[in-house]
């Protein structure tokens, strides 16, 4: 449903609230969008990386220095004496206990501990023996996994239920990853490294996390995702991204509980482990948001003002409008002595102009009605005058037309009475001339008696004929049936009438058979008329018969070289009786051939008209509907 206001003032509120709203708003939008791009490019350039190194760089220093420890521990002489004899001296076993004690105490980890891989001791500071090791028991898993996993030092997130403790282990082999002797390693508190989390996190809402080459979280200020696998939390693709992309990479809007986040990590040092951070979009967009929410109010503060501008200035606008609609409504009830307010003619914008082309308005149709007054009292005489020769014209029409109608009668009737006379005369006339055969004078006289008889027969014959085709006898009987046979036989029946100077020549012989449903004796008829006549007006030269089928038209078109016609006579050439005066043309008939000619394409639905220029010669072109179904 469109939005009609009711009056100018509405309308121009409404629109320039409208406007002023739509372009804040699209300000808006375009500053809030440009802002965001920018914000967005500087954190996937910079900020990413550069907040997940400030991190990564603690917490390598924390690790690396619990790997050297570890490292240090798995390649001290008194640890590869004791792993490796068969027959183990005491002495050489405290000295090396001796040394994992020192190191606890001095270092200060939590614990820090070397497992023998031939009798599976575990021992830790205090030189204790912790445990004995065994792949059945899921708390030991770890020694077997850093055994198998064939590299020199890896980490995992334990709870140890011996120690009572859950702490991230660095875990190095002794001897050769591919021979190992042992493994020693250092307990970090996790609590530590977790500060360190919390400390580099960008927002409140970020997560980072220590992850392994195959995706597994090794540490978490969450502790429900430690030891969680990657592909729990993302799609495949993603963990795939994480697990095998650069050394420094940046993963945008990754869908993470069900919002959107951006991913970034790196390599630990050396390491085969990650530093991990993902962060939610909302988190890096403050600013924009912001700048949304000012878009908001910003909007609606302009739209409050736009109203207050838009309504002041309607008002300006429509009172003078409402003025003069009051004076064209006074106007409409013949109340013309109302003036136009001076202070609107006095203004000098557009509404003073209207204003005074009013006032000039009121004063002139003031005086126009004065002059419609008097005019129509000489209206009133006029239309009685009038009245009467309307009917004195109707009553000569009514006249003409019965007269018109006796007139066709007439010639009917006198056709007939005529043909009747006339059949005798032709029979006397043709039993004289095979009477007078050996009196040439007389056989020359009953020839012409022949002759006239038959051009005056003809000539009845054509009367009858119009008088049908007036009074709707003629009926078109439509049949299929091949029209270049039709062609064809009325080219047939003229070409030995023909003088020896004039040829005739049927365009048609080369065209394909073409079947149409028609009237075929109209369409005869009509054919022999207009070859008629180009014969009978060509003195020398051709007479051409051609056809053309356009889809559902058929074009048919009869060419002379003869006298020509005027312009100024094209037009009256249908008309009945009606001959060209012309000292060159020959006048034997009665005018009636072009006539019924037309009324038979008429009668056929279709046209007829002629291009001619006297001297040259004419083209007679008559179109009918066909069908050829």
């Amino acid at each position: 449903m469109k939005f009609k206001p009711k009056s100018i003032k509405n309308s121009l509120t409404f629109s320039i609230s409208l406007f002023a709203t739509l372009t804040i708003l699209a300000l808006g939008w375009v500053h809030h969008y440009a802002v965001r791009r920018a914000v967005m490019k500087q954190v996937y350039k910079t900020q990413l990386i550069t907040d997940l190194k400030a991190h990564q760089s603690e917490l390598l220093i924390t690790l690396e220095k619990a790997i050297e420890t570890s490292e240090a521990l798995a390649d001290d002489p008194a640890f590869i004496e004791w792993f490796t004899s068969t027959n183990v001296n005491p002495k050489t076993k405290e000295i090396a206990l001796r040394k994992l004690n020192y190191i606890h105490k001095e270092l200060a980890y939590p614990t820090i501990f070397a497992v023998n891989s031939s009798t599976k001791e575990y021992w830790c500071e205090n030189f204790k023996l912790l445990d004995i090791v065994t792949e059945e028991d899921p708390d030991d898993s770890w020694f077997f996994n850093t055994i198998k996993s064939g590299r020199k030092s890896t980490l995992n997130f334990d709870s140890n239920s011996i120690l009572n403790q859950t702490m991230l282990f660095v875990n190095v082999i002794m001897g050769s990853p591919d021979a190992p002797i042992g493994v020693a390693g250092v307990g970090i508190n996790p609590s530590v490294l977790i500060e360190q989390f919390k400390k580099n996190k960008p927002s409140e809402n970020a997560h980072l996390w220590l992850i392994d080459d195959q995706g597994k979280i090794l540490l978490s200020e969450r502790t429900n995702d430690i030891n969680k696998n990657l592909d729990v939390l993302f799609d495949k693709d993603v963990v795939s991204g994480i697990l095998s992309g650069s050394r420094e990479q940046v993963i945008r809007e990754v869908d993470f509980r069900n919002e959107k986040y951006e991913l970034a990590s790196m390599l630990m040092g050396t390491t085969d482990y990650r530093v991990a951070m993902v962060i939610p979009q909302d988190d890096l967009l403050g600013i924009v948001n912001v700048i949304g929410y000012n878009t908001i109010w910003l909007t609606i503060l302009v739209f409050i003002l736009a109203i207050i501008v838009s309504t002041l200035l309607a008002k300006n606008i429509s009172r003078p409008i409402e003025h003069l609609a009051l004076l064209t409504k006074r106007i409409a009830d013949s109340k013309l002595n109302t003036p136009v307010k001076n202070k609107l003619i006095e203004r000098d914008d557009e509404i003073g102009h209207l204003a005074k082309e009013f006032d000039s308005m009121q004063k002139q149709l003031s005086l126009t009605i004065s002059r419609l007054n008097m005019a129509n009292t000489d209206l009133e005489h006029d239309k009685i005058q009038l009245e009467s020769i309307n009917n004195e014209l109707k009553t000569a029409m009514e006249k003409a037309s019965e007269s018109e109608k006796l007139t066709k009668a007439f010639m009917a009737n006198i056709s007939h009475e005529i043909r009747t006379p006339m059949n005798s005369i032709m029979g006397f006339a043709q039993l004289l001339e095979s009477e007078l055969q050996d009196d040439p004078m007389l056989k020359n006289y009953s020839d012409i008696i022949i002759e006239n008889g038959n051009q005056l027969l003809a000539i009845l014959n054509s009367i009858i004929e119009v008088a049908k085709m007036d009074s709707g006898i003629t009926k078109p009987h439509m049949v299929r049936f091949p029209v270049n046979q039709v062609v064809n036989e009325s080219i047939s029946l003229f070409s030995y009438s023909t003088q020896s100077n004039v040829k005739l020549i049927n365009k048609c012989e080369d065209k394909e058979e073409t079947i149409i449903t028609s009237d075929i004796l109209l369409l005869k008829r009509i054919l022999n008329n207009l070859i008629s006549n180009a014969i009978k007006y060509t003195s020398k030269g051709t007479v051409e018969v051609n056809f053309h089928v356009e889809s559902d038209t058929i074009l048919f078109q009869v060419s002379d070289t003869g006298i020509g016609i005027s312009t100024k006579d094209q037009a009256s050439i249908f008309k009945p009786f009606w001959q060209v005066n012309n000292d060159s043309s020959i006048n034997d008939g009665a005018g009636l051939g072009l006539a019924i000619s037309k009324k038979m394409v008429e009668i056929l639905n279709g046209e007829i008209w002629v291009e001619s220029e006297p001297g040259v010669g004419s083209d007679f072109y008559f179109s009918l509907p066909v069908s050829k179904k």
